[in-house]
């Protein structure tokens, strides 16, 4: 079919044609690196083999099937409703690199680190200012379209900060961890600020389709990596840590506010109620020393407490087995032994692995969780 040819270089294609199928090209190559990054799979296509370029900033009515000279695009500053597509096209490529470089087994240097994240800010600074992201108390004059695309473009930039720099975090890279912090910080934030307008009589309540599964996996990455954050510097201990207790203070009160909102939509996603208990978890961490207690995540924020108790042999099919919170069946129990946060007070060594594998792999649980707004 060879959309991955631009038009003008390949085949003979009319002006309208040829505009269609960039925009075509454009959203096959976006759902292609989102839907690989979000399955963990490597992007299918190949950008070195592709030569389509984006399309133009045009109205609908700008041409048509009789068009014979496409027409200039229309200036970044006039908020068209294709605006946000082309420039969300502009951070895909930046997307598809940290994506490369988070299954990739070669590690990058820290200077290709800092090139890395260099390209992905200069990019940023292309995004024209009406559609840079602001609180939403300024935004109460705005289409809520134009708020909504807002998120997304921003979302993706601070997406692509977290991936490029979360592994390196976990590593004790100094500048990996500080602009971890800036950017799971920002995402979770502007998630929140924006989140409670979707509820009834909110300002984008018409618009509530929108809050899709994309947007809200990117939600529970940045909540995420701040449970990263906070169980870093609470392993290193305070002296050796990279944040300080300010900046620890402000993570804690985002995840607290976070936890209500993953269990607000755990009902309709799996990967919204794992999140709800690893941020208990992280948040039970924060306040003791040791190994707190796990605790369900339709329990309200409020009533965390952390509690010590003796390392006790654990039963590997207990960890198979789902645990009943009133009349609800979940699989926490499973979730939260076997979640890095917590696996290492378990007493590995009693299990019989033999008989946890054959048990582990008769399960068959679906792979993936559709969202469903709620």
């Amino acid at each position: 079919m060879g959309y991955h040819r631009d038009p003008d270089t390949f085949g003979s294609f009319t002006v309208f044609e040829g505009e269609m199928r960039r925009r075509c090209w454009a959203s096959l190559r976006q759902m292609d690196v989102m839907i690989s990054f979000q399955l963990g799979l490597p992007s299918s296509i190949c950008l070195d083999n592709c030569d389509t370029k984006s399309p133009r900033n045009l109205l609908d009515s700008d041409f048509d099937e009789d068009t014979k000279v496409l027409p200039e695009s229309r200036p970044e500053n006039e908020p068209t409703r294709l605006l946000w597509f082309i420039v969300k096209d502009r951070l895909m490529a930046n997307f598809g690199e940290v994506c490369q470089d988070a299954l990739s087994f070669k590690e990058k240097s820290e200077a290709e680190i800092i090139q890395l994240n260099k390209e992905i800010r200069q990019t940023y600074t292309t995004v024209p200012e009406v559609l840079r992201s602001r609180p939403i108390a300024e935004s109460i004059a705005d289409a809520p379209f134009l708020i909504i695309t807002r998120l997304y473009i921003d979302l993706i930039h601070l997406k692509c900060i977290c991936i490029l720099h979360r592994k390196y975090m976990a590593r004790g890279n100094l500048f990996s961890t500080k602009s971890c912090v800036e950017a799971g910080t920002k995402m979770v934030s502007q998630f929140l600020d924006i989140y409670k307008e979707f509820a009834p009589g909110g300002q984008l309540y018409m618009k509530r389709w929108m809050l899709n599964n994309f947007t809200m996996n990117d939600f529970l990455l940045g909540v995420m990596v701040l449970c990263l954050v906070v169980h870093t510097r609470w392993k290193r201990g305070s002296q050796n840590s990279s944040i300080d207790a300010a900046t620890e203070s402000e993570v804690l009160g985002l995840l607290r506010q976070s936890h209500t909102v993953c269990v607000e939509k755990s009902t309709s996603c799996r990967d919204a109620r794992r999140v709800s208990y690893a941020i208990r978890l992280t948040l039970n961490g924060a306040r003791g020393p040791k190994t707190p207690t796990m605790q369900t995540a339709h329990a309200s924020s409020s009533d965390i407490e952390p509690t010590v108790g003796e390392s006790q042999a654990v039963d590997p099919l207990s960890l198979l087995q789902p645990c009943r919170v009133g009349s609800v069946q979940t699989d926490e129990t499973a979730f939260g032994l076997l979640d890095p946060f917590n696996f290492i007070g378990s007493d590995a060594d009693n299990m019989d692995w033999t008989l946890f594998d054959s048990q582990f792999f008769a399960q068959d649980a679906p792979f993936v969780d559709g969202f469903v707004p709620g």
